[in-house]
């Protein structure tokens, strides 16, 4: 699988508290995942930083041969371990207090895509030139666009858009939304974090992801128009080609 990441902190934030991970299962398994980490500098930075690697170690077991079921219960799982990880560090380190992570998680396989979700940042699918979101954010913005209490145009300037209902580490148990998408070869899946789609509209996004660029050019010009958008948060970026091809570890 092809694929391309960059993190930046943006042009008003001091430091980065995104964290991003693509990584290979002990067999093979392609996973990517991006935190957007929550609690200041250090707390949000650890929050992020440990969603990253717990996913990491919980999933190191991945197969090929597993079934999609299988596949759902241990994103599940992983998702809950980081939890409980992150949430006794908030309440067990002062300096930690608080602290918790947005977190999108993909467990990349030939034909389908495995994610887990909790917060904002999002899941994309760019199929036969049509960009679809695959998650939905878990906002106060959202929660008040469902229930028409306000309208998409308002909810991109609502002073309250950066509040989050669920998140990482905040709280004792959580639940992530775990989502299983049909992806095909020369399929594009685009992993990000607020910082990227609050700057730059879908449609932008989606002449981007559809221009002859490399995937690493298509990366960077996200994260250009992001930063040239004002750039008023961190940005996280992760590019997936599905090239049909499967790579066994040996």
């Amino acid at each position: 699988m092809e694929k391309a990441w960059l993190t930046h902190k943006g042009r008003v934030r001091e430091h980065n508290e995104d964290s991003v991970g693509l990584f290979q299962s002990d067999h093979g398994v392609m996973m990517a995942v991006v935190a957007d980490g929550m609690g200041g500098h250090q707390a949000g930075d650890t929050a992020s930083r440990t969603a990253i690697r717990v996913m990491q170690r919980e999933l190191h077991a991945l197969s090929h041969e597993m079934e999609t079921d299988r596949r759902q219960t241990m994103i599940q799982e992983a998702v809950e371990v980081a939890n409980h990880e992150i949430y006794n560090m908030a309440t067990q380190k002062a300096e930690c207090k608080g602290m918790g992570t947005t977190m999108i998680a993909s467990i990349l396989g030939k034909n389908e895509v495995v994610l887990a979700h909790i917060g904002d940042s999002r899941a994309y699918l760019l199929h036969k030139d049509g960009l679809y979101q695959l998650t939905e954010d878990h906002s106060l913005v959202n929660v008040l666009k469902q229930h028409g209490e306000i309208s998409e145009e308002e909810a991109r300037v609502h002073p309250h858009r950066n509040v989050i209902v669920r998140a990482v580490g905040t709280d004792e148990e959580v639940e992530a939304d775990v989502i299983v998408s049909p992806w095909y070869k020369e399929d594009l899946l685009l992993l990000c974090s607020d910082g990227l789609y609050n700057m730059v509209s879908v449609d932008q996004i989606g002449k981007i992801l559809t221009s002859p660029a490399s995937l690493r050019e298509k990366a960077e010009q996200l994260l250009e128009k992001a930063l040239d958008a004002g750039g008023t948060d961190n940005i996280s970026i992760v590019l997936v080609k599905n090239d049909g091809i499967i790579r066994e570890k040996k």
